[in-house]
């Protein structure tokens, strides 16, 4: 009777970074978007030419080769990296089970952001209503809103 569920809480903050930071939140949006891509192009690809399916583990061990020959993709997290190729794994996982239709291609506009899992690669700073969201590679940005505070069981 005693069987534990995990939840997974999303908080949303209203950023208010600068414009360097601004513009440097663009490209690593603009590189999970290529990422995604990539992925769902490499299984695509891998199935159509050799009737291979190609898994999560696959793409997540492709990795450090990818970011040795593509060199801007070393400011960016291994585990953010990771969470974008699961997500390509996870659009997949929902066609195959009839939950959803094929994975297609992001546009820019269209791939809403990227996932930093756990508490790597971020921390939130908060006194109250203002606080400051660190980032790696990145510093603080000054970030606005409370998250929700949950009961104790």
């Amino acid at each position: 009777m005693g069987r534990k569920m995990l939840t997974t809480r999303r908080v949303t903050f209203r950023l208010y970074p600068t414009k360097k930071q601004e513009r440097t939140l663009h490209d690593w949006r603009k590189l999970h978007q290529y990422l995604y891509n990539a992925c769902l192009s490499h299984r695509i690809t891998e199935y159509r030419h050799f009737g291979k399916s190609i898994s999560y583990f696959d793409q997540q061990n492709c990795l450090p080769e990818f970011k040795e020959c593509w060199t801007e993709y070393k400011q960016l997290g291994s585990q953010a990296l990771q969470a974008t190729c699961k997500r390509v794994d996870y659009a997949f996982q929902r066609f195959f089970q009839g939950l959803a239709k094929f994975p297609r291609f992001k546009s820019f506009q269209r791939y809403r952001g990227w996932t930093y899992p756990a508490k790597s690669g971020w921390k939130a700073h908060t006194t109250g209503v203002h606080g400051a969201l660190e980032l790696s590679n990145l510093g603080q940005i000054r970030m606005r809103g409370k998250a929700r505070t949950w009961g104790q069981p």
